[in-house]
């Protein structure tokens, strides 16, 4: 069981809609920078900061694949949470 100080962490790092938003797209096999930007149309940047929080928080994983690096949810309830807040 997380400690109150672990999920108060991860529950800070989702708490931004597009971190909510690239978290929904990950849900399958995950993906990379590249496939999440086009996707929401925002700049890479700012994908790559908000993937980066999740990531320090423990929330994504990573691994390289040549030049690409694709992301995927590390916390299998994180996933849950955000359906409940959607309604799902």
């Amino acid at each position: 069981m997380k400690s109150l100080d672990e999920q108060s962490r991860i529950l800070k790092a989702i708490a931004h809609p597009h971190r909510m938003e690239i978290i929904r797209r990950l849900k399958g096999d995950g993906c990379n920078v590249s496939e999440i930007q086009k996707n929401m149309g925002l700049p890479q940047s700012t994908i790559s900061h908000h993937l980066l929080i999740m990531k320090n928080a423990g929330i994504l994983s990573s691994r390289r694949n040549g030049t690409t690096v694709c992301y995927s949810i590390q916390i299998e309830e994180v996933k849950e949470i955000l359906d409940i807040l959607s309604g799902v």
